[in-house]
């Protein structure tokens, strides 16, 4: 099967924090109705490669040959601007009917009226047998679901197994602790005699690691109120840490983090400064833009007493109908034949994330490239064991509007503090004031 992923959506990162960004004022000025189209074909928009652009179209021309009476109307794009446009047709009346949802906005939306809630088709018209609490909870909104999950999504970190041979190396083990990564990154910067680091900074180049590091200490990002859920220790013992792994070499320093910030092609794995990243574009590329054999391993865990299991389930990207939408109940059976009819399951096989359920993955395994089977092997080892957990907090809430201003605060902020031009204590003070100015807009 294989898969590869598009310069543009390299650039996803960039395209949700504009997007966040322009927002608030859209929707403001459409008073929260949400808009959507009040009669003829249903239109449906998402955002992809090439390669998702073509699995969408055909499922959904296996879709209408079942269903006649329902006339889809597609529309696709990168994800360049793709909710810029969104904003101005919600803002105008125009909103598709049935939308490709980020999982990182989908409360904004939610609680701006833009989307429909779908409960009342759970069970009925909208199958999701198979989905578990957990992955469901990607799409809930103030216990309403919004949104129905893609695939499984966990933070796993991403090893250049071919890279690590060269040098002698082993594999980590999967149940490593955070001092153990940093003993294993400066070994291999040892190893690589001083020609290449451990792994990528991780003090604010993804959310993905300082989320797990807080939900370790019992703490979210955000609080269900859209506040920022850490405490000022949490987040300075981060940036420490980081501080530390730059000074032992076993992470870059700020010139490789800013370059790579946004774009996958220059992230320190793809471009041979480093063996391991936390940047989850890599392990959605299939190995295709670093032609090297890829494994995953969990997120390290605490390592101190106390220590919770800070891993969860998320879901990939979503299907949301808007709320003002005359095709609500149609877009619903579309989203229901995503999940479960077999053949639609296979045209998208990995190109929306790891399957949802058991069913969908044993049906896409036979045709899964080696890098995918791993991928998809380390997604269910990290599941099997957040299930398991007798400690682990609940899936975090859906992020407030705002979010991704205020995790692009914190790349920067740990850059500025990499290149010295700030230290941990006045990086802290300026972050906790910014982000909670960015909250409460």
């Amino acid at each position: 099967m294989g898969h590869t992923i598009s310069r543009r959506n390299l650039l996803r990162s960039a395209g949700v924090v504009a997007a966040a960004t322009t927002f608030g004022s859209v929707l403001t000025a459409c008073s929260g109705t949400g808009a959507g189209s009040a009669g003829g074909d249903l239109t449906m928009t998402w955002w992809g490669s090439d390669e998702r652009h073509t699995a969408y179209q055909k499922a959904l021309k296996a879709f209408t040959a079942k269903n006649p009476d329902i006339k889809i109307k597609p529309r696709y794009s990168g994800y360049d601007g793709y909710f810029d446009k969104f904003n101005t047709q919600v803002s105008g009346g125009s909103a598709p009917d049935l939308v490709q949802m980020d999982t990182a906005l989908v409360a904004a939306y939610a609680k701006k009226g833009v989307l429909a809630p779908l409960d009342e088709y759970v069970g009925k018209s909208l199958d999701l047998s198979g989905f578990s609490k957990s992955l469901l909870a990607a799409g809930t909104v103030d216990g309403k679901l919004y949104g129905v999950p893609s695939g499984i999504g966990v933070n796993i970190v991403t090893i250049n197994v071919t890279g690590l041979k060269k040098l002698g190396l082993a594999e980590p083990d999967k149940e490593w602790t955070w001092e153990e990564l940093k003993s294993y990154a400066a070994k291999i910067y040892k190893a690589g005699g001083g020609k290449i680091f451990g792994v990528d900074d991780g003090g604010g180049s993804t959310n993905q690691a300082f989320d797990i590091f807080a939900r370790e200490k019992g703490q979210n990002l955000y609080t269900a109120d859209g506040k920022l859920g850490y405490t000022r220790e949490t987040l300075e013992e981060w940036w420490t840490y980081w501080a530390e792994m730059r000074k032992i070499n076993a992470s870059p320093g700020g010139a490789v983090t800013s370059s790579a910030h946004n774009d996958l092609t220059k992230n320190a794995v793809v471009i041979g400064k480093a063996m391991i990243t936390f940047d989850s574009g890599l392990n959605n590329s299939g190995g295709s833009i670093t032609g090297a054999t890829l494994d995953f391993v969990p997120t390290p865990q605490g390592g101190w007493s106390g220590a919770r299991e800070g891993n969860y389930v998320n879901g990939g990207v979503l299907l949301s109908a808007t709320k003002r939408s005359s095709h609500i109940a149609d877009s619903v059976e579309i989203m229901s034949y995503f999940a479960q009819d077999d053949a639609a399951i296979k045209d998208m096989a990995l190109l929306r994330g790891i399957p949802p359920t058991d069913k969908a993955r044993a049906l896409v395994a036979p045709d899964m490239t080696p890098n995918d089977q791993r991928a998809s092997d380390a997604a269910a080892y990290v599941s099997d064991r957040v299930a398991k957990a007798t400690d682990a907090l609940p899936a975090p809430v859906a992020p407030p509007e705002g979010a991704n201003q205020v995790t692009e605060l914190l790349f920067q902020s740990n850059l500025a503090i990499a290149f010295g031009k700030k230290s941990i204590k006045s990086a802290l003070g300026e972050y906790f004031d910014q982000a909670e100015s960015i909250l409460s807009a």
